[in-house]
């Protein structure tokens, strides 16, 4: 039971026997056996019981006018109808959540970004270009920065020495920052909604567009702005040099040009794509660009690069028709891009830009364009689109041994390709 007679004194607060002490206004000493003295304010809401509350210790933090102050601030809010108890632990909520948010950091976000999205990805390398954009250029300087405290001067520290050296990258940086950003935003990881890697924000003002970084670059590199596409009429003597090498990376680059695919289509061909009966490489459309699938008729010359590669696959047991060192990863892009370069001499030539040099025989032999549209697998306009409903396989089939015979030399007369550059 409580006792008091008159309000505490100083000397009563640090002499006090054990028991209950009240001061006025609801506030009360507690002392203890062991000697420990506390202070306790009693408050009711209107129309409820009464309610107490500790609120520390003698001293610390209170001495007797501080306790006395915070008894009077109780009170007073009691009498609004706001529950001190309730109002604290919001309060030790927040404060929680704010320490959570400060130790939340860059790579965090990041590396959660892209485990949200790794399986909507259409391939495992996609997920890996991710990781070392991140990890060459962003991680140094931003990886172990609370995502709470990254500036515009932050971001713009990660893409200045990159953007006019390396611009398609850096552009590419500076969207993956934003996005992984952006997640920390979006779970409470970042209470500033204003995310200082969007374009459209002040990095615009700090930095050339994207399209002047690239033309600054080219000029200062002296590199054409396009790849050149090999010439039709060059291809047929191109083939017969590279039917000359029979290593796995030309017979990925000779299927490619047979089926006019994407490069990274052509190089990620798994065997459970290919219906040998009906003669097609059918592409779901988790692996296509345009979301959609996609049948490629298969000459017989492709069908002969697809005998050939499963030999090599039986023996290796891989998914992939044209499989990497490692023989659970496809061949890389880039040694398809060596091996123009530095064995058939092409300095200016991906292997991308045959689809442009097949484009243009379609169009001087005056052929299907429609057909030659989808063997590409590109999107007709709405109006072509509503009236042509067919994916016109067969013609396609046509087009492709055409197609096959002509880059076989057997059906023109062809332009000698340039010897080997030293």
């Amino acid at each position: 039971m409580a006792r008091r007679a008159s309000p505490l004194t100083a000397r009563q607060v640090t002499t006090a026997k054990a028991g209950v002490y009240g001061d006025g206004n609801g506030l009360f000493l507690i002392v203890k056996a062991s000697g420990a003295r506390s202070w306790e304010v009693r408050y009711a809401l209107p129309g409820t019981k009464r309610r107490s509350m500790g609120i520390g210790g003698v001293d610390h933090p209170y001495s007797l006018a501080e306790a006395r102050d915070k008894a009077r601030e109780i009170q007073k809010a009691a009498k609004l109808g706001i529950d001190p108890l309730i109002e604290r632990v919001q309060q030790r909520d927040a404060a929680r959540e704010a320490a959570k948010v400060a130790e939340t950091t860059f790579r965090y976000c990041a590396e959660a970004y892209i485990a949200s999205r790794r399986p909507t990805w259409k391939s495992a390398e996609h997920a890996r270009d991710w990781e070392r954009s991140l990890t060459n250029h962003a991680y140094p300087l931003l990886g172990d920065r609370p995502v709470q405290d990254i500036t515009v001067l932050d971001v713009l520290a990660v893409l200045q020495p990159i953007w006019l050296k390396i611009p398609k990258t850096a552009n590419r940086v500076r969207n993956r920052i934003e996005l992984a950003i952006d997640w920390g935003i979006s779970m409470g990881h970042r209470t500033n909604e204003a995310n200082p890697a969007r374009w459209a924000g002040k990095l615009r003002m700090l930095l050339p567009s994207p399209t002047k970084a690239a033309e600054t670059e080219r000029l200062i590199s002296g590199r054409k702005e396009h790849f050149a596409a090999l010439p039709w009429q060059e291809l047929p003597a191109f083939v017969a040099r590279l039917r000359e090498c029979q290593s796995l990376t030309a017979r990925a680059i000779e299927f490619t040009i047979l089926t006019v695919a994407r490069t990274n289509m052509a190089r990620a061909a798994q065997w459970s794509e290919i219906d040998l009966d009906r003669r097609v490489w059918a592409i779901p459309a988790a692996r296509m660009k345009m979301g959609k699938a996609h049948d490629i008729p298969l000459s017989d010359r492709a069908l002969a690069i697809l005998i050939q590669q499963k030999e090599y696959a039986d023996h290796t047991r891989s998914k992939f028709i044209f499989p990497g060192i490692d023989p659970q990863r496809p061949i890389h892009d880039n040694t398809m891009y060596t091996f123009l370069k530095q064995y058939m001499g092409c300095k200016n030539i991906t292997v991308h830009g045959f689809r442009s040099t097949f484009r243009q025989w379609v169009a001087d032999k005056e052929l299907s364009r429609d057909a030659a549209e989808m063997a590409l697998a590109h999107t007709l306009g709405k109006v072509e689109g509503a009236y042509q409903r067919s994916d016109l396989l067969e013609k396609r089939r046509v087009l492709a041994d055409m197609w096959d015979r002509y880059i076989s030399g057997e059906d023109s007369t062809v332009i000698a390709f340039p010897a080997r550059q030293a």
